[in-house]
């Protein structure tokens, strides 16, 4: 073979083969987490929530609230700026419970009152008051994860 070949071909090869792996990349971007969605808490403050009592916030595009409390459903609205989160009064059901659950929704219905700020971490919602204690974990509901 004649050296013209090779100073003209072996670069122009070298760049195909370049694209096509290019082409082929399997970088997968994560879309940005949001706020936006179903969430079931997993903890308030620093307890874990009872079994099988499901409480959960939904937050809709229009900054409305949603959820259940543990025993009654819950309405509200919210607003939120980069990692900060106004949520105002929050209407409930008038529902009685176990007594064990009536208290679990007290403390997450005060808990939901003093939170300030929020972190999205991997499907994981974690909700702070003003001074930065943890108010409430949330992780992402499996019907959301599934949608992502």
């Amino acid at each position: 073979m004649n050296k013209k070949f090779y100073t003209k071909r072996v670069p122009f090869i070298i760049f195909v083969a370049a694209m096509i792996s290019a082409c082929t990349s399997t970088t997968i971007v994560k879309p940005k987490e949001t706020l936006l969605g179903s969430w079931v808490i997993t903890t308030i403050q620093t307890k874990s929530v009872i079994a099988q009592s499901s409480p959960s916030l939904s937050f809709n595009t229009e900054n409305k609230l949603s959820g259940s409390a543990s025993c009654n459903n819950i309405s509200s609205s919210y607003t939120s700026k980069n990692s900060s989160l106004t949520i105002g009064a929050v209407a409930t059901t008038r529902k009685m419970c176990l007594p064990a659950l009536m208290e679990q929704e007290s403390h997450l219905l005060q808990a939901l009152g003093k939170v300030k700020r929020f972190q999205l971490n991997n499907g994981q919602l974690s909700m702070y008051d003003q001074r930065g204690s943890l108010q409430l974990q949330a992780k992402a509901s499996e019907r959301e994860k599934s949608r992502k």
